[in-house]
This record gives structure tokens, sequence and C-alpha cells, in this order.
């Protein structure tokens, strides 16, 4: 078991979140632009589309997928797929767009499936056009490369363009809108940092964290997920609200020591019974929401993942883990991170 000696701690990339993220929507440069105008094209387009990520990325395609469901007079249907599942599904020509996200653009199955794809095609990533005529890159100069396992900024990054540029679809773009949007953000990185110190909660002896979420919540549920997993802090599961009304709260009454992390953005009558029931029997559940802001469902699912991204950080610290450079087995990470073959 050994650690990356190319990453930096995860103080140092937390301390260079923000920085990163104003860098990636600075008002100088056209990437919001960029975003905008696939957006819009996917919307005029109308549709139905593909959008395909795997790991962390899937992260951004779940929050592309919110954007392009939720959006006003748009209704896009899309679905979310890995690269692999794009050789197996043999309905694909059904899709009119094809959106691949990848920090690297090189992911096993990217170069393939964007070129056997017949429609509209945009990969969403890092690099510069060198990749193709098709490619959107959220990187500029001002843009300083994460070295981490777990890359924060490679998810925060692209959902933060998304976010500017869903946010002023309807208005004409300008460098005093971007620079609000910077503000606010900067904001909600400060709420978000505080809500989580002020937890009482240790994580220390965890083993297990459920997390109750929802069909609204798929994004921030999916950064506490991966992050848990990818760094090996601790056991995530997902429950679906409703499900867990049917049957999976046996889980939690069998593992009475675990932790249970509840993510609502406004509690219906269904969260109010979970939530107090829950808190009656068991003394390890932590509401996260978002009822201190007052905005779109865009905004408030950003603000949401902004928490998850601080309690991942909570959870590896209480358990002396680095959730940026993280141990790992080298040889089994040798063998299948860099695997280029038939899938």
């Amino acid at each position: 078991m050994i650690k990356h000696n190319f990453t930096e701690p995860t103080s140092i990339n937390f301390s260079k979140l923000e920085e990163r993220i104003m860098a990636v929507n600075h008002p100088d440069f056209t990437k919001v632009e960029e975003i905008r105008e696939m957006i819009y094209g996917l919307i005029v387009d109308g549709k139905p589309t593909l959008i395909m990520a795997t790991g962390g990325s899937k992260v951004v395609a779940y929050y592309l997928q919110l954007i392009l469901e939720r959006i006003k007079f748009s209704g896009i249907i899309t679905e979310v797929i890995e690269p692999r599942d794009y050789f197996y599904k043999e309905n694909r020509e059904m899709f009119s767009n094809l959106i691949v996200i990848s920090a690297s653009g090189r992911t096993n199955g990217v170069k393939e499936a964007l070129a056997d794809f017949q429609g509209n095609k945009y990969l969403l990533c890092e690099e510069g056009n060198s990749l193709g005529d098709f490619t959107v890159s959220w990187k500029n100069e001002l843009y300083e490369k994460e070295k981490s396992f777990i890359s924060l900024a490679s998810s925060l990054a692209p959902i933060t363009l998304l976010l500017d540029a869903t946010t002023s679809l309807r208005l004409e773009l300008s460098s005093k809108e971007l620079r609000d949007i910077n503000e606010k953000i900067h904001d909600l990185l400060l709420r978000s940092q505080e809500k989580v110190e002020c937890l009482p909660v240790d994580f220390k002896d965890t083993s297990l964290i459920q997390i109750m979420t929802g069909y609204e919540t798929r994004v921030s549920s999916s950064v506490l997920e991966s992050n848990l997993v990818e760094s090996g802090a601790c056991i995530p599961v997902l429950h679906d609200k409703g499900s867990f009304c049917h049957g999976r709260s046996n889980l939690l009454f069998q593992n009475p020591e675990s932790k249970c992390i509840y993510l609502t953005h406004g509690r219906k009558e269904l969260d109010s019974i979970l939530i107090d029931l829950i808190g009656e029997e068991y003394s390890n559940l932590s509401v996260f929401d978002t009822e201190d802001l007052n905005d779109d469902i865009f905004w408030r699912e950003y603000y949401l993942m902004l928490q998850m991204y601080f309690l991942s950080k909570k959870v590896a610290e209480d358990k002396n883990i680095d959730l940026t450079q993280p141990e790992y087995n080298p040889k089994i990470i040798k063998k299948i991170y860099s695997f280029k073959g038939e899938m």
C-alpha cells in the first residue's frame, strides 16, 4: 500500500479549491460562453441525449442531466451511461446527441464512442481543442491543474461552468454578471465549510455511512459516495427515501453504530416522518439541507454538493486518511486504471 508521489495533500487541495474554481469561470475567458452555446444548442435540438462519464466525472454528468431535464421549456430526455455501457446499448441510435465528460479525454472507450456516434457530439474535458472540433474545454492559462488521486476541481470546475451558463442562459453575459456569480459561490463555500465544522459528529470509528437521498439530490449524494469509496474512508450505502420505507431500513437497525446522512432541499411529509423516526430511534442522524438558500434547484444542488465535499474531508480527517492522497494497492491500480483493451 503506497501513496501517489505526485499528489498534494487534502489541506493544499482544499486551500486552492476556490482559486481553481474562479480561474475556470474568469470573465476574461470565453469558457462560460462555450458551455452556454453547448447547452443552448441541446435545448434548441430538444432530442434525446446520452451523457457518458465514469468515476468522479459521473457527478458532472448527473448535474448536466439535472439541467437538461429541468430547465424551463426543455425537458430533454437524457440518460447517463458509462463508456463501457455504450457498446452494449443496442438502442443508442435512438439518441441524437452524445456528451462525453472526461477530464483527460482519454478514458478507455471514449475515443471509440465518439468515432462511432452518428449524431451531434461533444467532449467536455480539461484538455485543449486538439482532441477535436467538438471539444469543450475548461482549461485556461490561469487554471492550475490539480494534483490529486480524488480530483476535487476536475468535478467542481465543469459543474461551476454549467451553473454559470444555466444561470445566465437568458441574460446578456457580462463580466459583472460573472463576478456576481463568483461572489455567490464564495459565500456558499464559506457556508458549506461552516456547516460541516459545526457538525457534532466524530467519524473516527465509523465503518458504514448510510446516505438518504432521492432524484433531486443525486448529484450531491454521488459526490459523497464517490469520495468515500475512492479514498477508502468507509463504506457508503445510498438509500432512496421511498425504498427505505420498504425494507431498506433494516440495514440501519442491524448496524445501529453506522452514521446516517440525510440530504434534502425542502422537507416534504415523507422527509419529516423519516427524520423524526430515525432521530427518535438512533443518535447518529445528520441532516444536510439548503433551507438557507432561496434559489432554483441548480443552485441548491450545487450548494448541497459543496457541503458533501467538506463532509468528505471531515470523514477522512477523523479517520486519519488523506482524502486526495489516499493509500492504494499499486498492483491493482497499475493493471486496471490504465487498461485500454476491449471493454
